[in-house]
């Protein structure tokens, strides 16, 4: 278990068990939620420095998971670098290596990819115009 995992059990722990006791106890919910809260956010601040340091860490270090040395490009640079080669066939402006490496490869041009959605749509009539009088419950043909 991961410290961000492992920390959040402890946190849990730190709220329910009190939370329970003064449930227990007949202290009303308010007050018991109160106190739970208040005793979990002490305990964790005061006794777990450390394993919150850790979990920050671990986060850091997830949320910037694609960033490191040998990660591959994540699917909204591929799409950001497709897209900006078909705009750059577009305009006849050079595309960029990476663009031109992706679109040797096979990317996809994603302005072939609307096209293609907007011919496949199938034909929908215009909706009818309502009015104010008729509300959303107005159904039927209209006199």
């Amino acid at each position: 278990m991961g410290p961000s995992m492992r920390y959040l059990v402890v946190r849990a722990a730190l709220f329910l068990v009190p939370f329970a006791l003064l449930m227990i106890a007949d202290v009303p919910w308010p007050i018991s939620l109160l106190v739970a809260l208040a005793f979990a956010f002490a305990a964790s601040i005061v006794f777990f420095g450390k394993l919150r340091d850790e979990a920050a860490r671990d986060l850091q270090r997830m949320r910037q998971g694609r960033k490191r040395e040998g990660a591959g490009p994540d699917d909204a640079d591929i799409e950001d670098e497709a897209l900006d080669a078909g705009a750059a066939r577009d305009t006849g402006v050079a595309p960029t290596a990476a663009a031109a490496r992706d679109a040797d490869a096979g990317a996809v041009d994603a302005s072939a990819a609307r096209a293609d959605l907007a011919d496949a749509a199938p034909d929908v009539p215009p909706a009818r115009p309502t009015d104010a009088a008729d509300g959303p419950d107005a159904s039927g043909p209209r006199p």
